[in-house]
């Protein structure tokens, strides 16, 4: 762990960043969890967001009290139940290494897109520049995400507001939708699903980033930054969309909304989009380097090496498509980590109940030793 300490702003920056995948920023994963569903799904929006709060305030305050920054410790704080905190490794473990393989071969094909280059060498660009930077681990992740979300922020609010200058607000109605995701069914419980796995996701990278925190406030508001962050991003995309529906059935939506308005801004956007690969990428790097260097002596005294494979092994299996992964694999994920959330709450409980029979013993001593 770097000896430096983080601000808020850094944290904030950091925690959304970790959320800011291409699917969230083209629209679509937030079009299938919540745009689908009309109305309905922009308070969807809003409970999701609440939901991210909760748990990441929750997460910071077990890091806080206890000193654990272990994903699968912090998930499940049972030691004897060793067997449920394998499980949930091996499951963040296969989520994280989908994610980067996914971005890579999704930057191979929007490099083959926008500038015409081989899709091989796309992929190629992405793996090598995600393994320089991960290399200089937290550090580098957090110096990556300071620089790229206020770029993601400023262009989806921007292409956000002449969308909807040129097309107008439409609000859907708040009825029945069904939304258009088979293992989605209404907005509740997508909002409930894409908190879980978007979180589940990402202890990874916010458990360390926590135990680096310059003080407990310094964590708290960073959770509460980077949430309000994700909600602005989020609104602006899911308004912008509703103003121009048909552009919701293309793969990358808000790509397609971009190119709408003009050439050149599809150009500018799908650089966007390159970014939040670029990022969703490098985080889940350095949370598979951290868990595993804290797991095993021989990968921390060889770092650099094991980036290196995994950076190989990521671009080997860049062939997945990038369309299943949010449509089937997110919300089995969603319902998988469930189980692995709540327990993160019952933690952060009985951490809490910890510290005030701390407190209380304390006082009743102080008490004996007066009298």
């Amino acid at each position: 762990m770097e000896e430096k300490k983080w601000n808020a702003g850094s944290i904030g920056l950091t925690f959304a960043g970790s959320f800011l995948g291409a699917g969230y920023v083209s629209g679509q994963e937030l079009w299938q969890f919540f745009g689908s569903f009309g109305g309905g799904g922009l308070l969807g929006v809003l409970a999701a967001m609440a939901l991210l709060a909760v748990f990441g305030l929750a997460l910071m305050y077990i890091i806080s009290r206890t000193g654990i920054a272990e994903m699968d410790a912090v998930l499940v704080p049972w030691e004897r139940l060793a067997w449920l905190r394998k499980l949930s490794s091996a499951l963040q473990l296969i989520l994280l290494f989908g994610v980067i393989a996914i971005m890579y071969a999704g930057g191979g094909a929007l490099l083959e897109q926008l500038f015409s280059l081989p899709t091989w060498l796309g992929r190629t660009l992405m793996a090598v520049l995600v393994t320089l930077v991960a290399l200089r681990g937290l550090r580098g992740a957090v110096g990556a995400f300071s620089l790229i979300v206020p770029v993601i922020v400023a262009l989806t609010l921007l292409f956000g507001g002449m969308a909807l200058a040129r097309y107008g607000v439409s609000l859907p109605a708040f009825g029945a939708a069904e939304g258009s995701n088979p293992l989605m069914r209404s907005a509740a419980f997508g909002a409930v699903t894409f908190a879980f796995y978007n979180f589940f996701g990402s202890v990874g990278i916010l458990a360390p980033l926590g135990e680096a925190a310059s003080s407990k406030r310094a964590a708290r508001r960073g959770v509460l930054l980077g949430t309000a962050l994700l909600l602005l991003i989020a609104y602006s995309v899911l308004l912008a969309v509703m103003a121009v529906p048909e552009t919701a059935d293309a793969e990358l939506p808000m790509l397609a909304l971009a190119y709408g308005l003009s050439r050149p801004l599809g150009y500018v956007y799908g650089i966007l989009l390159l970014l939040c690969m670029y990022g969703s990428a490098l985080s889940m790097t350095v949370a598979i380097t951290t868990y595993a260097s804290a797991r095993s002596e021989r990968v921390e005294k060889r770092r650099g090496w094991f980036i290196l494979a995994l950076g190989a092994l990521g671009y080997a299996a860049s062939s997945v498509g990038f369309g299943d992964l949010i449509s089937v694999v997110y919300p089995v994920f969603g319902y998988c980590s469930s189980v692995f959330i709540v327990c993160l709450l019952v933690h952060a409980a009985q951490t809490r109940k910890k510290e005030y029979k701390f407190f209380e013993n304390s006082g009743t001593k102080e008490e004996e030793i007066s009298s």
